[in-house]
């Protein structure tokens, strides 16, 4: 139970528990990555190329999109990661469709989620929570390092779990959201 959540239940009023970090709190910035897709894609969401495409007349500005996690050390809760990147093993687990609309073009071993928390002086063993922003795969990829392990908590919003088993039941948005992280024991 976090320490918030404690506080409530020992009879605290939730209007008056504080949201402020304790001291000794501290956070670190994680590059994991770097992507490329066409401008359009991101600024209008329409007529947006394809990296297989890019050398062809009619296409936009590309943009480069830098990928990050934050790891927090919080003295009561523990390691806790927002978001985890791509994952190791884009572009083989996204498929060549969603690879080239968002082509990887910026990863080194110390982009590796592993890698990277080690730089902080942390082990990704120590992660005891993972939240996650919504389960798009260039959040969410990195799951992959959670999905074996009884000792992490992995919290999404209940709309964005929603959306993500819908889209993957039905087939939208194929390619988005990856099933084999949707596990419901998560």
């Amino acid at each position: 139970m976090s320490a918030i959540q404690l506080q409530i239940a020992n009879g605290a009023l939730p209007g008056l528990v504080s949201n402020v970090c304790p001291k000794g709190t501290r956070f670190h910035v994680l590059e994991v990555g770097w992507l490329e897709c066409d401008e359009a894609f991101v600024v209008r969401g329409g007529n947006t190329s394809l990296k297989s495409t890019e050398n062809q007349p009619f296409i936009n500005k590309r943009r480069e999109l830098p990928v990050y996690c934050i790891l927090i050390e919080h003295p009561h809760e523990g390691i806790i990661l927002w978001e985890t990147g791509c994952g190791r093993d884009y572009p083989d687990i996204w498929g060549p469709n969603m690879s080239d609309v968002f082509a990887r073009i910026h990863y080194g071993p110390h982009h590796e989620l592993r890698a990277a928390i080690e730089a902080t002086g942390n082990k990704i063993e120590d992660v005891k929570k993972v939240i996650i922003g919504h389960l798009h795969a260039d959040h969410a990829g990195g799951l992959d390092e959670f999905l074996d392990r009884d000792d992490v908590e992995i919290w999404v919003h209940d709309k964005e779990l929603r959306s993500a088993l819908w889209s993957v039941a039905t087939g939208a948005d194929s390619g988005v959201y990856l099933e084999h992280y949707l596990k419901l024991k998560l």
